[in-house]
């Protein structure tokens, strides 16, 4: 099987973002199993919640995405692990996203950085934009100039080995650890479904087993 190997330098506009709980005590050996699998451009643990990870996969385009995940779900390393991890897994969400910040996509996050994460629901499509430029605004207000920001991608997924969350517009903020996020203003409040989830993140050490 013949699969790029993501590197360092590489940029990703298109992001998967796996939300993991598994069951309890069970993260490690979960992640152990990842690190057979498609190349992850950051893995995180979140914290105050041992048994929620957080996955980002990076894809130079929609084509690149399918191809890498085609060859890897038919491959024998699929096979062989698909069922444990299953059993492992208590529940798990794929949001299929697009660069919104830097517009190129985002580099393979480096290790050793530990990151905070605010996810959005955002009330209607055309929404996004203004949404992310306020937002953005705060943020940097605040000391916490994000890192990169993505939004749900709308487009057909061509995978369906990999269900992603639909009908859902998300708008995903990564920032580095720092000053707590503020309190959103009535403006921003108002273009949200629910209060946005603020997570932080440490670098997740998988363990291969």
């Amino acid at each position: 099987m013949n699969m790029h190997w993501q590197g360092v330098e590489d940029r990703f506009p298109i992001v998967e973002f796996h939300d993991v709980r598994t069951e309890q005590f069970r993260a490690d050996r979960y992640l152990g199993l990842m690190a057979f699998g498609v190349p992850d451009i950051g893995q995180f643990r979140v914290i105050g919640h041992p048994d929620r990870i957080i996955s980002l996969r990076g894809f130079a385009s929609m084509e690149a995405r399918r191809r890498a995940l085609t060859a890897f779900h038919s491959s024998p390393h699929w096979s062989a692990q698909r069922r444990e991890m299953a059993d492992l897994t208590r529940s798990a969400e794929v949001l299929l996203t697009r660069a919104i910040s830097p517009p190129a996509g985002i580099l393979a996050l480096a290790p050793a950085d530990g990151f905070q994460m605010l996810i959005s629901e955002v009330r209607f499509v055309e929404q996004i934009g203004d949404y992310h430029l306020w937002l953005r605004l705060l943020l940097r207000k605040a000391g916490l100039d994000p890192v990169a920001a993505f939004a749900t991608l709308e487009a057909v997924n061509d995978v369906p080995a990999v269900p992603v969350v639909k009908n859902r517009t998300q708008h995903i903020a990564l920032l580095r650890r720092g000053p707590q996020v503020p309190n959103l203003p009535p403006e921003l409040r108002g273009m949200l479904r629910f209060p946005p989830e603020t997570l932080g993140l440490e670098p997740a050490l998988s363990l291969v087993w």
